[in-house]
């Protein structure tokens, strides 16, 4: 008997994210909601950009340290962002995932670290 075809949709999203998306994971709630929009008014402009001098406005409220990573939505984990900087870090976030390592030593990473450097946060970054 011939094996079940390939799904697509939200079955293959359900596979994506086990293999480090964190789509899945994500706060939908309204209190989520409105931890979002204070934030992104409080912080209009992408935190990555700001940290190197340039003024770019932020789209998405980015996890420094990515659900996947163990990370949590407290407001000390999220940092305003604009869609390139968040595609760049979720790219470095994805082969940190592959790669197997351990997500306790996420700030060790050098290309995770240099994006917890630039989000400011001091209790994240590197020890």
């Amino acid at each position: 008997m011939p094996d079940k075809p390939k799904t697509f949709g939200r079955v293959a999203r359900k596979a994506t994210q086990k293999q480090g998306g964190s789509a899945g994971l994500r706060d939908t709630s309204a209190r989520y909601q409105r931890l979002r929009e204070r934030l992104m008014t409080a912080e209009p402009l992408c935190r990555y950009h700001k940290a190197q001098g340039q003024i770019v406005a932020a789209t998405i409220l980015d996890h420094i340290i990515a659900l996947a990573l163990g990370g949590t939505n407290d407001p000390d984990n999220l940092a305003p962002a604009c869609l390139d900087c968040n595609t760049e870090k979720a790219k470095a976030e994805q082969r940190y995932l592959r790669a197997g390592h351990d997500v306790r030593f996420v700030a060790s990473d050098p290309a995770l670290g240099r994006w917890l450097t630039l989000a400011g946060n001091p209790t994240l970054q590197r020890s």
